[in-house]
């Protein structure tokens, strides 16, 4: 003869057998996300519904919570922006394209994309949370931090010249002889044509495989903008083909001044 609980242990009874099954249940939702959840949030490359919202409010809660109030101190320093703008160059731009559009060699192949920089979303951040952003970085958006690369006062220059990416302002200049050790210096997207080819030439990388003045051994040296516009378009012996989202005609047409100018031909 079996014996019966008694009435005041049955509600016990059954908040354990619900505990169980909630325990249970969270186990094999766990399982279920590593097995299956991880493996497609890292290989998937369009957004999911609300996503980006998403990820753009963890962003904004995440910098404005550390990023502090202070205000550019070299806001309105002439030789701030060009140091901004050589170190842009040579960090930066390779993602986020020569004209800070996030139409980088690398920055196109991320996911999430690489920010434009011109857009209301970055312009509309204060000083202390840009500069936050470049020296510290945003690991899950693939944004590294510049800390161990730039001090304090180059990091600002950089702040002020993501300013000056928003205005897009071009202004004529001189450009001198293209020599390797001044290829920086000469890349300059608000400049003249040769000057924005130039940029245009080091964001898509050309320069890891062409040399700084288009001078690589071999068949990868360049000999005049013609060979290099229909490179551009239609690749060769390995090289990509960029498309007019990647290089529109107008920065094709920069690009070829800039080459133009390693042989000593004008723009």
């Amino acid at each position: 003869m079996t014996r019966s609980m008694p009435r005041s242990e049955q509600p016990r009874a059954r908040r354990g057998r619900t505990l169980l099954g909630v325990l249970i249940g969270s186990i094999l939702t766990l399982i279920l996300v590593v097995i299956v959840g991880m493996p497609l949030a890292i290989g998937h490359r369009q957004d999911l519904p609300l996503e980006r919202l998403y990820g753009d409010l963890a962003v904004s809660l995440a910098v404005k919570a550390q990023a502090g109030s202070a205000t550019n101190p070299v806001a309105q320093n002439g030789r701030a922006l060009e140091t901004g703008r050589l170190a842009y160059t040579g960090s930066c731009a390779v993602c986020h394209g020569a004209a800070g559009d996030g139409k980088g060699t690398f920055g196109t192949t991320l996911y999430p994309p690489a920010t434009n920089l011109q857009q209301h979303d970055t312009q509309a951040r204060s000083d202390a949370e840009l500069f936050w952003i470049i020296k510290n970085g945003l690991s899950f958006l693939g944004m590294p931090g510049f800390s161990d690369r730039y001090d304090d006062t180059q990091i600002w220059a950089l702040v002020a010249y993501t300013r000056a990416l928003g205005s897009a302002q071009r202004r004529a200049a001189e450009l001198p002889p293209p020599v390797t050790d001044a290829q920086l210096a000469v890349a300059n997207y608000a400049g003249d044509p040769p000057q924005r080819g130039a940029a245009i030439y080091f964001a898509q990388g050309c320069a890891l495989c062409h040399g700084a003045v288009g001078n690589a051994p071999g068949e990868l040296g360049l000999r005049n903008g013609r060979e290099a516009a229909e490179a551009v378009r239609r690749g060769r012996r390995g090289m990509p083909v960029y498309d007019q989202v990647a290089i529109s005609d107008t920065e094709l047409n920069d690009l070829i001044a800039y080459v133009n100018t390693f042989r000593g031909r004008g723009g």
